[in-house]
């Protein structure tokens, strides 16, 4: 299964991860790929890279489908319908279900100072505003028309973590 996730900058998509990632399940993270082929220096990012780094989420992504496991997709940038189809279309030419895993929208504010406290990456907070504004009207709610063969809501996904509210969404 291909589970994307939906949400902004520190909703906590992050922190979900490193759960399904302990209980077997491969992540793919645009951050944490932009970090490894930069030796950890996430602000050598450039858009002039962004073939390499979506060919090393694809092949990531392929392969751990081919072993077996699950796929969580953690890109800030799953927050329309065009960006998700990517995924919906890779799981349906692999047969495999894609899944919807959605977090709560705080508004922009919320979420830049949490990433600003939290991961700054060396930018300031109006950076990460400007960041969070844009990613907020790009959302679009996914939808079954899309493809997902199931969407989630998690309500009360905060920490500690160890409790959270799930919405499963009709079709």
């Amino acid at each position: 299964m291909i589970k994307v996730l939906v949400g902004m900058i520190a909703s906590g998509k992050s922190s979900y991860c490193k759960m399904l990632a302990r209980d077997g399940a491969i992540v793919v993270s645009d951050d944490a790929i932009v970090s490894a082929v930069h030796g950890g220096i996430y602000e050598l990012y450039s858009k002039k890279l962004k073939p390499l780094y979506k060919g090393v989420e694809t092949s990531a992504l392929f392969l751990a489908t081919a072993i077996g496991r699950d796929v969580v997709v953690d890109r800030g940038l799953n927050m329309s319908r065009n960006s998700r189809a990517r995924w919906v279309a890779i799981a349906r030419s692999l047969d495999i279900q894609s899944q919807a895993i959605c977090f709560k929208n705080e508004g922009p504010t919320v979420h830049a100072k949490r990433r600003y406290q939290s991961d700054s990456r060396g930018c300031t907070y109006e950076y990460w505003l400007d960041v969070t504004n844009t990613h907020n009207d790009k959302y679009e709610e996914p939808e079954y028309d899309e493809g997902f063969d199931s969407i989630i809501t998690l309500n009360n996904w905060e920490p500690p973590f160890d409790e959270f509210g799930i919405t499963v969404k009709e079709r």
